[in-house]
């Protein structure tokens, strides 16, 4: 089945950064969320689709060369940014799946789909950014199922879609967002012309800064391994750390991985990569685009305290946020050069309904730490940190700091 989609003007225009951003990640996987439904006919359902994408034009958009579709690079990596624009159309068809069940296994038929619809990767070219499914019983939708490509939406633009589908199938009329994709990456191409400043510049100098401070550390070759803890109590003691100290629950996260791994690489400076949502502005918000970037946190772990740690980090995020805006090919160039280099980064993304594992890339030689609803997955090469005892001292420092007991002390791994 398909349905035919109408916007309010079609256009080409430059990718947002946090889309070049996507690209040199490389091995981001597609979103996707089961929306549960209140009773409707599968025609409302259509109608509500429809209208969700006639309205974010982040869901009718595709990738095009120079000149020509074809002319794309095959490779969307490193460089090609330049080469590369988003075409958004005014009208077109997006295909929908109707899948017919009985009561009982609608719930599985969901999130079978789930899977399958971020299953595999977008042609960004030829398909549309967004892929539907409806699962149906005796004609009344029970659940809707998105599958979203991370060039179109990051994790909170993917939130306002899933919001914005639940009030239109409930007749409602969503707020209209301040700003389109289109118009943010034509802001960032045009920022110096306009008013003289440069964000990049002042991200360059704020991560060389950090990174001269942080020292390097050389990481030899190692297999790549991963491991979950699901813990409700390790989400309790953080919360508790959380709330003693007037910060976030991301923030206790980051200050307690930050002490591991300095306890376990014997390092009193680390440097942590965080995802920033870069939606701190009236404009930014309520934008479904994909504008997340990768913010820098180098703490000095080097306290006998874990609530100093905590509240430094806080202090450190706040001004690592604002540096978390800025053209990814020239800050790597200028940074890293040609050679990246591996350090840990934490992601406390929450995620999404019907999600039970994060799918999350793993810097080469790094590690990733993704917190979840009551889990916490650690992916790392195991030249850096073992992951299965690096989860564990984390548990340990947590409840130790939350319930005020003495920590067990963590071995270095070498």
């Amino acid at each position: 089945m398909k349905i035919v989609f109408s916007g309010e003007r079609s256009l080409v225009a430059p990718l947002t950064w946090g889309q070049r951003h996507v690209m040199r990640q490389r091995s981001v996987q597609a979103l996707a969320r089961v929306v549960d439904t209140p009773p409707v006919l599968v025609a409302l359902a259509l109608d509500a689709v429809t209208a969700l994408v006639g309205r974010h034009e982040a869901l009718r958009t595709r990738l095009i060369g120079p000149d020509r579709p074809e002319e794309l690079p095959a490779d969307l990596g490193d460089g090609v940014a330049e080469l590369v624009r988003q075409e958004i159309a005014e009208t077109g068809e997006l295909p929908v799946e109707v899948l017919r069940c009985g009561s009982e296994e609608a719930e599985r038929v969901a999130a079978d789909a789930r899977v399958r619809l971020a299953g595999r990767a977008f042609n960004h070219v030829e398909e549309w950014p967004l892929r539907v499914a409806l699962v149906v019983v005796d004609d009344i939708v029970r659940h809707v199922v998105l599958g979203c490509s991370p060039l179109a939406v990051d994790d909170h633009g993917i939130e306002l879609v899933v919001k914005d589908l639940g009030l239109l199938l409930r007749g409602a009329l969503p707020v209209r967002s301040a700003a389109q994709p289109a118009d943010l990456a034509t802001e960032a191409a045009d920022a110096r012309r306009r008013s003289g400043l440069d964000l990049t510049d002042r991200a360059i100098r704020f991560w060389r800064g950090e990174l001269r401070r942080a020292g390097r550390v050389a990481v030899p070759d190692g297999e790549p391994s991963a491991a979950t803890l699901r813990s409700t109590a390790l989400g309790n003691a953080a919360h508790t750390i959380a709330v003693r100290h007037g910060v976030r629950a991301s923030t206790v996260y980051l200050a307690g991985v930050a002490q591991v791994l300095g306890t376990l690489t014997e390092q009193s400076t680390i440097a942590l990569r965080t995802v920033v949502s870069n939606r701190f502005y009236p404009d930014r918000r309520d934008v479904v685009a994909a504008i997340a970037q990768d913010g820098l946190v180098v703490l000095d772990v080097a306290v006998p305290d874990f609530g100093e740690l905590v509240s430094r980090t806080w202090r450190t995020v706040v001004r690592a946020h604002r540096f978390a805006r800025y053209d990814p090919d020239r800050l790597a160039k200028a940074v890293f050069g040609d050679t990246p280099r591996p350090f840990a980064c934490v992601d406390d993304r929450p995620l999404g309904q019907g999600d039970t594992s994060p799918s999350v890339p793993r810097p080469v030689g790094g590690c990733h730490l993704t917190v979840g609803r009551g889990e916490v997955t650690l992916q790392s090469d195991t030249s850096l940190v073992p992951v299965e005892e690096s989860l564990r001292a984390l548990e340990n420092l947590l409840f130790s700091a939350a319930y005020q007991a003495k920590p067990e002390s963590v071995s270095p791994s070498r």
